[in-house]
């Protein structure tokens, strides 16, 4: 009883350092996001071509990511704005901004409420009819870097 207890009280403090506004290392953060993804590939034939070296633009925190897609069909929405994926594609946008960012592709009704440290966390995402499901299994990676519901 006592080692789960002293497991409970580490994973405390590992979570409320990471999730503390201001110490967090955003760049890192997206940098491990990113590998996590990279790791998947095996399990997930649409990430063929994902590389966290290519996809990531740590500076602006920022992953983008499209294999087999095509242009939008006239949809509208957010999804009328990026690459499309084809049955065996996927399209997917991860980023973190400040709050109070009014850029369109922060105030989508399809973003949820979550965050990482003082900042929130964009993560969009289409997949084709014939691919296996990718998007649950990047929200693990995403939880597992610190992203939690937001408290702001």
């Amino acid at each position: 009883m006592k080692c789960i207890f002293q497991q409970a009280l580490f994973l405390t403090a590992v979570l409320l350092s990471a999730c503390s506004a201001g110490k967090l290392d955003y760049a890192r953060s997206i940098e491990g996001i990113a590998r996590g993804i990279e790791e998947l590939k095996g399990e997930y034939p649409q990430l063929e071509d994902f590389s966290a070296a290519e996809n990531l633009k740590a500076e602006e925190y920022k992953i983008s990511y499209g294999y087999h897609t095509h242009e939008p069909e006239g949809r509208g929405g957010w999804a009328s704005a990026v690459p499309n994926p084809d049955d065996d594609g996927v399209w997917f946008y991860i980023d973190f901004h400040s709050p109070d960012s009014t850029a369109q592709i922060h105030t989508q009704p399809a973003g949820f409420p979550y965050c990482i440290g003082g900042m929130k966390l964009s993560f969009l995402s289409l997949e084709g009819a014939k691919t296996k499901p990718l998007a649950g299994a990047i929200w693990e990676i995403l939880r597992k870097h610190g992203v939690v519901k937001c408290e702001f």
